[in-house]
């Protein structure tokens, strides 16, 4: 089983209150207790500007034993789809979100997107499975 992990987990224990960072790093330890981490570039650079420097937000995700992989053309081409889906549904914003680089980075290459937004990542994301902190 991998789970990709979104910025926001990533910042609770990162940034979070003490309650926060408890609840986000439990449920890193449960999800790779059933297998690997992985979050996508996108997140990387999200969480990146809270860190001094390129070692220190790198040991960050390696403490944390979470893979970073790179946004890649297919995942590029999933968020358009997305994108465009998201347009169709009435939506307003006229430039890509992050949210469709990650949902389309956990859909191609994870079994499931841990994050707090699972009722949005579930709802806006055909196919994507999102679980929140207390559902693992």
């Amino acid at each position: 089983m991998v789970t990709a992990v979104d910025t926001n987990i990533l910042l609770d224990i990162a940034l979070g209150s003490p309650l926060e960072a408890t609840i986000a790093r439990k449920a890193l330890e449960k999800a790779e207790s059933q297998g690997s981490l992985v979050s996508s570039a996108v997140c990387f650079a999200e969480i990146a500007g809270k860190y001094p420097n390129k070692q220190a937000i790198t040991a960050f995700f390696r403490d944390l034993t979470i893979a970073v992989l790179p946004v890649d053309e297919e995942t590029a081409f999933l968020a358009g789809k997305f994108f465009r889906e998201y347009k169709l549904r009435g939506g307003t914003r006229d430039r890509i979100l992050p949210d469709f680089l990650i949902a389309a980075h956990a859909q191609l290459y994870a079994d499931r997107l841990l994050t707090r937004d699972h009722r949005f990542f579930t709802g806006s994301f055909q196919g994507l499975i999102a679980v929140a902190p207390q559902d693992l």
